[in-house]
Protein backbone atom coordinates (compact mmCIF):
# COMPACT_ATOMS: atom_id res chain seq x y z
CA UNK A 1 0.00 0.00 0.00
CA UNK A 2 1.71 3.31 -0.91
CA UNK A 3 1.57 6.35 1.50
CA UNK A 4 -0.15 9.50 0.99
CA UNK A 5 1.40 10.76 -2.18
CA UNK A 6 0.48 7.55 -4.50
CA UNK A 7 -3.13 5.45 -4.16
CA UNK A 8 -5.01 3.04 -6.38
CA UNK A 9 -8.39 1.29 -4.96
CA UNK A 10 -5.93 -1.97 -5.48
CA UNK A 11 -4.02 -1.10 -2.90
CA UNK A 12 -7.33 -2.01 -0.71
CA UNK A 13 -8.69 -4.96 -2.19
CA UNK A 14 -11.20 -2.90 -4.66
CA UNK A 15 -11.53 -3.94 -8.00
CA UNK A 16 -10.79 -1.11 -10.68
CA UNK A 17 -14.57 -0.80 -11.08
CA UNK A 18 -16.02 -0.60 -7.69
CA UNK A 19 -18.33 1.99 -7.31
CA UNK A 20 -21.15 1.47 -4.36
CA UNK A 21 -24.99 1.60 -5.36
CA UNK A 22 -25.37 4.89 -2.73
CA UNK A 23 -22.79 7.53 -1.98
CA UNK A 24 -22.83 11.56 -0.89
CA UNK A 25 -22.21 13.70 -4.31
CA UNK A 26 -18.78 15.00 -2.81
CA UNK A 27 -17.44 11.67 -3.73
CA UNK A 28 -18.88 11.07 -6.66
CA UNK A 29 -15.39 11.68 -7.95
CA UNK A 30 -11.79 13.49 -7.31
CA UNK A 31 -12.49 17.53 -7.25
CA UNK A 32 -9.11 19.90 -8.91
CA UNK A 33 -6.91 20.28 -6.05
CA UNK A 34 -8.69 18.34 -3.22
CA UNK A 35 -5.53 17.05 -1.87
CA UNK A 36 -3.35 20.43 -1.52
CA UNK A 37 -6.66 21.77 0.20
CA UNK A 38 -6.77 19.37 2.79
CA UNK A 39 -3.16 19.34 3.20
CA UNK A 40 -3.21 22.89 3.59
CA UNK A 41 -5.52 22.46 5.74
CA UNK A 42 -4.06 20.53 8.13
CA UNK A 43 -1.20 22.63 8.42
CA UNK A 44 -3.08 25.13 9.85
CA UNK A 45 -3.94 23.26 12.83
CA UNK A 46 -1.65 24.50 15.96
CA UNK A 47 0.55 21.92 17.17
CA UNK A 48 -0.24 23.00 20.84
CA UNK A 49 -4.21 21.93 20.32
CA UNK A 50 -3.44 18.12 19.56
CA UNK A 51 -6.93 16.92 18.87
CA UNK A 52 -7.92 13.50 20.24
CA UNK A 53 -9.88 11.26 17.99
CA UNK A 54 -11.77 8.12 17.60
CA UNK A 55 -13.41 6.93 14.37
CA UNK A 56 -16.48 4.93 14.14
CA UNK A 57 -17.90 2.77 11.29
CA UNK A 58 -21.56 2.19 10.66
CA UNK A 59 -23.81 -0.79 9.53
CA UNK A 60 -21.00 -3.59 10.32
CA UNK A 61 -22.52 -7.11 9.81
CA UNK A 62 -21.81 -8.78 6.35
CA UNK A 63 -18.21 -8.37 5.83
CA UNK A 64 -18.31 -7.37 2.03
CA UNK A 65 -15.48 -6.27 -0.19
CA UNK A 66 -15.70 -2.45 0.92
CA UNK A 67 -15.43 -3.57 4.41
CA UNK A 68 -12.39 -5.45 4.32
CA UNK A 69 -10.97 -2.28 2.37
CA UNK A 70 -11.95 -0.08 5.42
CA UNK A 71 -10.16 -2.54 8.07
CA UNK A 72 -6.74 -2.82 5.82
CA UNK A 73 -6.79 1.15 5.79
CA UNK A 74 -6.72 1.61 9.25
CA UNK A 75 -4.83 -1.49 9.93
CA UNK A 76 -2.27 0.06 7.60
CA UNK A 77 -2.39 3.47 9.63
CA UNK A 78 -2.54 1.66 13.09
CA UNK A 79 -5.63 3.99 13.80
CA UNK A 80 -8.78 2.80 16.03
CA UNK A 81 -11.79 1.65 14.65
CA UNK A 82 -15.18 1.50 16.71
CA UNK A 83 -17.39 -1.06 14.21
CA UNK A 84 -20.90 -0.70 15.03
CA UNK A 85 -22.31 -4.15 14.32
CA UNK A 86 -26.15 -4.75 14.29
CA UNK A 87 -26.46 -8.03 15.57
CA UNK A 88 -29.80 -9.12 13.73
CA UNK A 89 -27.39 -9.39 10.45
CA UNK A 90 -25.03 -11.89 12.33
CA UNK A 91 -24.48 -15.18 10.99
CA UNK A 92 -21.97 -17.80 11.62
CA UNK A 93 -20.70 -17.27 8.01
CA UNK A 94 -20.79 -13.72 8.36
CA UNK A 95 -19.15 -13.59 11.56
CA UNK A 96 -16.55 -16.18 10.14
CA UNK A 97 -16.32 -13.83 7.48
CA UNK A 98 -15.99 -10.32 9.94
CA UNK A 99 -12.84 -11.95 11.92
CA UNK A 100 -11.26 -13.13 9.19
CA UNK A 101 -11.07 -9.79 7.93
CA UNK A 102 -10.73 -8.27 11.58
CA UNK A 103 -9.67 -10.60 14.30
CA UNK A 104 -11.15 -10.59 17.82
CA UNK A 105 -7.60 -10.78 19.02
CA UNK A 106 -6.42 -7.57 17.17
CA UNK A 107 -6.74 -4.29 19.73
CA UNK A 108 -7.93 -1.56 16.86
CA UNK A 109 -11.75 -3.36 16.49
CA UNK A 110 -14.40 -2.01 19.26
CA UNK A 111 -17.10 -3.75 18.45
CA UNK A 112 -19.87 -2.32 19.26
CA UNK A 113 -23.79 -2.34 19.19
CA UNK A 114 -26.06 -0.63 16.80
CA UNK A 115 -29.64 -1.06 17.46
CA UNK A 116 -31.19 -4.71 16.58
CA UNK A 117 -31.86 -4.86 13.16
CA UNK A 118 -31.28 -1.36 11.77
CA UNK A 119 -35.37 -0.85 10.21
CA UNK A 120 -37.54 1.93 10.97
CA UNK A 121 -40.63 1.97 13.10
CA UNK A 122 -41.48 5.39 13.11
CA UNK A 123 -44.84 6.19 11.47
CA UNK A 124 -43.73 9.91 10.52
CA UNK A 125 -40.79 11.77 10.14
CA UNK A 126 -37.43 11.04 10.14
CA UNK A 127 -36.38 7.32 10.08
CA UNK A 128 -35.32 5.79 13.81
CA UNK A 129 -35.27 2.08 14.97
CA UNK A 130 -35.48 3.23 18.81
CA UNK A 131 -37.98 6.76 18.22
CA UNK A 132 -41.14 7.84 20.40
CA UNK A 133 -43.02 5.54 18.18
CA UNK A 134 -41.47 2.97 20.14
CA UNK A 135 -42.65 1.68 23.40
CA UNK A 136 -40.27 1.62 26.14
CA UNK A 137 -40.76 -2.28 26.52
CA UNK A 138 -40.40 -2.74 22.82
CA UNK A 139 -37.34 -0.98 22.57
CA UNK A 140 -36.01 -2.40 26.12
CA UNK A 141 -36.56 -6.31 24.97
CA UNK A 142 -34.73 -4.74 21.61
CA UNK A 143 -31.36 -4.01 22.99
CA UNK A 144 -31.84 -6.71 25.49
CA UNK A 145 -31.77 -9.38 22.32
CA UNK A 146 -29.07 -7.67 20.64
CA UNK A 147 -26.73 -7.19 23.50
CA UNK A 148 -27.14 -11.34 24.31
CA UNK A 149 -26.21 -11.54 20.76
CA UNK A 150 -23.17 -9.19 20.64
CA UNK A 151 -22.13 -11.31 23.99
CA UNK A 152 -22.29 -14.39 22.43
CA UNK A 153 -20.64 -13.12 19.32
CA UNK A 154 -17.67 -11.24 20.58
CA UNK A 155 -17.46 -12.46 24.38
CA UNK A 156 -15.01 -10.27 26.63
CA UNK A 157 -14.14 -8.13 23.24
CA UNK A 158 -17.76 -6.98 23.37
CA UNK A 159 -18.01 -2.69 24.07
CA UNK A 160 -21.32 -2.06 26.07
CA UNK A 161 -21.52 1.10 23.83
CA UNK A 162 -24.74 1.97 22.19
CA UNK A 163 -24.66 3.79 18.57
CA UNK A 164 -28.62 4.02 17.76
CA UNK A 165 -29.52 3.76 13.76
CA UNK A 166 -29.92 6.91 11.74
CA UNK A 167 -28.83 8.49 15.11
CA UNK A 168 -31.97 8.75 16.59
CA UNK A 169 -33.62 7.48 19.69
CA UNK A 170 -35.70 8.60 22.61
CA UNK A 171 -35.57 9.16 26.42
CA UNK A 172 -37.15 5.69 26.15
CA UNK A 173 -34.02 4.01 24.82
CA UNK A 174 -31.29 6.71 27.30
CA UNK A 175 -33.64 4.05 30.23
CA UNK A 176 -33.53 0.87 28.81
CA UNK A 177 -29.73 1.46 27.68
CA UNK A 178 -28.89 2.20 31.85
CA UNK A 179 -31.19 -0.65 32.81
CA UNK A 180 -28.82 -2.94 30.37
CA UNK A 181 -25.78 -1.58 31.94
CA UNK A 182 -24.65 -0.33 28.83
CA UNK A 183 -21.60 2.70 29.65
CA UNK A 184 -22.17 4.63 27.15
CA UNK A 185 -24.16 5.85 23.89
CA UNK A 186 -22.57 7.23 20.65
CA UNK A 187 -24.55 9.82 18.84
CA UNK A 188 -24.55 12.62 16.53
CA UNK A 189 -25.95 15.76 16.35
CA UNK A 190 -27.98 17.36 18.85
CA UNK A 191 -30.02 15.24 21.28
CA UNK A 192 -33.24 14.78 20.38
CA UNK A 193 -35.94 16.50 22.47
CA UNK A 194 -36.52 15.60 25.82
CA UNK A 195 -33.52 13.77 25.93
CA UNK A 196 -30.92 14.36 28.82
CA UNK A 197 -28.13 11.87 29.47
CA UNK A 198 -27.27 10.74 32.73
CA UNK A 199 -24.10 11.41 34.53
CA UNK A 200 -23.28 7.29 34.12
CA UNK A 201 -23.81 6.89 30.44
CA UNK A 202 -20.94 8.54 28.52
CA UNK A 203 -21.30 10.32 25.00
CA UNK A 204 -19.10 9.00 22.27
CA UNK A 205 -20.41 12.22 20.20
CA UNK A 206 -19.67 11.72 16.67
CA UNK A 207 -19.11 15.47 15.24
CA UNK A 208 -18.54 14.45 11.61
CA UNK A 209 -19.75 12.34 9.19
CA UNK A 210 -17.89 11.72 6.17
CA UNK A 211 -19.82 9.67 3.88
CA UNK A 212 -23.54 10.27 4.77
CA UNK A 213 -23.27 13.87 3.74
CA UNK A 214 -26.68 15.55 2.37
CA UNK A 215 -25.02 18.74 0.00
CA UNK A 216 -25.67 18.64 -3.26
CA UNK A 217 -22.76 20.64 -4.64
CA UNK A 218 -19.67 18.71 -4.20
CA UNK A 219 -17.63 21.72 -4.28
CA UNK A 220 -19.78 23.38 -1.61
CA UNK A 221 -19.57 20.57 0.28
CA UNK A 222 -15.67 19.66 0.24
CA UNK A 223 -15.05 22.82 1.46
CA UNK A 224 -17.37 22.79 4.68
CA UNK A 225 -15.78 19.36 5.57
CA UNK A 226 -12.86 21.06 5.48
CA UNK A 227 -13.74 24.15 7.62
CA UNK A 228 -15.29 20.79 10.06
CA UNK A 229 -12.38 19.30 10.45
CA UNK A 230 -9.86 22.31 11.05
CA UNK A 231 -12.47 22.86 13.94
CA UNK A 232 -11.15 19.90 15.97
CA UNK A 233 -8.10 21.95 16.89
CA UNK A 234 -8.81 23.26 20.21
CA UNK A 235 -11.66 20.89 21.50
CA UNK A 236 -11.60 20.05 24.79
CA UNK A 237 -13.15 16.56 24.55
CA UNK A 238 -12.51 13.64 22.39
CA UNK A 239 -13.61 14.25 18.58
CA UNK A 240 -15.80 11.58 16.68
CA UNK A 241 -15.45 11.16 12.88
CA UNK A 242 -18.37 9.05 11.24
CA UNK A 243 -17.93 6.51 8.32
CA UNK A 244 -19.99 4.66 6.60
CA UNK A 245 -18.24 1.71 3.97
CA UNK A 246 -20.88 1.05 2.51
CA UNK A 247 -21.09 4.22 0.81
CA UNK A 248 -17.63 5.48 -0.15
CA UNK A 249 -16.39 5.23 -3.22
CA UNK A 250 -12.80 5.40 -4.70
CA UNK A 251 -12.02 9.32 -3.97
CA UNK A 252 -13.75 8.48 -0.50
CA UNK A 253 -11.02 5.94 -0.07
CA UNK A 254 -8.43 7.98 -1.77
CA UNK A 255 -9.24 10.75 0.95
CA UNK A 256 -9.48 8.88 3.43
CA UNK A 257 -6.15 7.18 3.31
CA UNK A 258 -4.35 10.85 2.80
CA UNK A 259 -6.83 12.71 5.59
CA UNK A 260 -5.06 9.41 8.00
CA UNK A 261 -1.77 10.00 6.92
CA UNK A 262 -2.02 13.63 7.77
CA UNK A 263 -3.60 13.44 10.99
CA UNK A 264 -1.24 10.87 12.27
CA UNK A 265 2.07 12.22 10.70
CA UNK A 266 1.37 16.18 10.79
CA UNK A 267 -1.43 17.03 12.80
CA UNK A 268 0.18 14.06 15.46
CA UNK A 269 -3.29 13.70 16.96
CA UNK A 270 -4.38 11.52 19.59
CA UNK A 271 -6.62 8.27 18.36
CA UNK A 272 -8.00 6.32 20.64
CA UNK A 273 -9.95 3.44 20.80
CA UNK A 274 -13.84 2.93 22.39
CA UNK A 275 -12.86 0.53 25.31
CA UNK A 276 -9.29 3.06 26.02
CA UNK A 277 -11.64 6.07 26.63
CA UNK A 278 -14.38 3.57 28.83
CA UNK A 279 -11.44 3.05 30.79
CA UNK A 280 -10.27 6.14 31.04
CA UNK A 281 -6.66 6.25 29.48
CA UNK A 282 -5.38 9.91 29.33
CA UNK A 283 -8.43 10.89 30.80
CA UNK A 284 -7.63 14.60 30.50
CA UNK A 285 -6.88 14.05 26.74
CA UNK A 286 -9.67 11.80 26.00
CA UNK A 287 -12.25 13.34 28.19
CA UNK A 288 -13.13 11.74 31.29
CA UNK A 289 -17.30 11.95 30.96
CA UNK A 290 -17.50 13.09 27.11
CA UNK A 291 -21.14 14.05 28.16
Amino acid sequence: MKGASGFSVEDFGLAASYMPRHYSPVWKAPLPGWRESLDKECLRIPTEALPSIFFRADGVGAAGQAFEAVCRLFRHHGVPLALAVVPAWLSPARQKRLFSTAPLDEELWGWHQHGWRHVNWQDSGRTSEFGANRPPERQHADILQGRQKMEAHFGQHFVPIFTPPWNRFSPATVKALQALEFKGISTAGELPPGVKLPWDLCNFAVSINLHTREDKDPARDFTRLLEELCSLAGKSECVGIGINHQRMTPFAFQFLHCLLYNLRHVVKARFFSFREILNGSDEKQAGARLC
